[in-house]
């Protein structure tokens, strides 16, 4: 009896589990205990009386928030079963009740050709579940993300970072963007030297791509005269289809809007990219995040240019 009676006093209570998942997943006290509807002091309450219950220090202080520690994210993972067989039978009390959030963030080009689409479809998908998009260059995509701002961010340049990781779900090399009666329009393949003092239109420095496409085009001797510099990929792509010039960019998610007066050929030598999630590695992607992240590698459609990665 005594040894049962022990095991009861070291078993979380659901209180307690509720707000380990809630603190996880919203990084702060406040939007935690926001999330489960109950004050702060009794989301810190609730884990101070999980940590003493099983001797574990579960969460530490970094930088104004709340880090998960190994214990804190093992325990998480071993209780998520738990809150997902709740969720299918739609019982999770008052968790649930007022619908989830999804916090995200991608930069112009992406948010504006890709995302309307595949946010509309989730939406209709998952009315209850509200989402907040934002547009920001990668370099704030990547700082937010590290900072717990965002629950999902999107860019296709991997600037590393300890505390974000990538989870890629589009590759695809440069293409060559131009109108339809540009002189380079009937080659199948664009070379450097094809591009030798042709009117081009480069990308921002701030955009990494930039960088390599110019030791690309000194290796090969070929020197394109730069005309205009365009901020993101879907400005260069519409002044090339106006005649202003050349472009390198990355096909994803231009050529799901392909004009009839535009031609999209591919550069060589190929310049890789990858279209990725960025993700938090202090917690775990909430489980609204993760089915975002699922419907999105799910029914990404084929543009003939880049690889959807399932």
């Amino acid at each position: 009896m005594r040894n049962g009676q022990e095991l009861r006093d070291r078993r979380p209570s659901f209180r307690e589990l509720e707000a380990l998942h809630a603190l996880v997943e919203a990084r702060k006290t406040t939007s935690a205990a926001h999330k489960l509807g109950v004050s702060q002091p009794a989301i810190s309450r609730a884990i101070q009386d999980l940590e003493h219950r099983l001797g574990k220090v579960l969460f530490r202080r970094e930088g104004g928030r709340l880090v998960a520690t190994q214990d804190g994210i093992q325990l998480y993972h071993d209780s998520q079963p738990v809150f997902q067989a709740l969720d299918r039978l739609g019982q999770i009390p008052g968790a649930l009740a007022d619908g989830e959030n999804i916090r995200l963030i991608a930069p112009p080009t992406i948010a504006h050709r890709f995302l309307p689409q595949m946010v509309a479809d989730f939406n209709r998908a998952e009315p209850s579940t509200r989402l907040h998009l934002e547009i920001g260059i990668t370099a704030d995509i990547i700082a937010k993300m590290a900072d717990g701002n965002f629950d999902i961010g999107i860019t296709d340049s991997q600037l590393h970072h300890p505390s974000v990781f990538f989870e890629p779900f589009r590759r695809s090399t440069s293409h060559a963007v131009m109108a339809a009666d540009h002189p380079l329009a009937a080659k199948q393949e664009i070379i450097p030297a094809d591009l030798h003092l042709q009117p081009f239109i480069a990308l921002s420095r701030r955009i990494s791509v930039r960088s390599i496409h110019e030791r690309i085009f000194q290796d090969a001797g070929s020197e394109p005269r730069i005309v205009i510099e365009a901020a993101t990929s879907a400005i260069a792509y519409e002044l090339a289809r106006r005649g202003s010039g050349i472009t390198l960019i990355n096909p994803f998610p231009i050529a799901f809007q392909v004009d009839a007066d535009v031609v999209i050929r591919p550069f060589t030598p190929k310049v890789p990219f990858e279209t990725s999630f960025v993700l938090s590695t202090a917690a775990p992607a909430t489980r609204a995040a993760r089915r975002f992240i699922d419907f999105v590698r799910l029914h990404q459609t084929e543009d003939g240019y880049s690889l959807p990665i399932r």
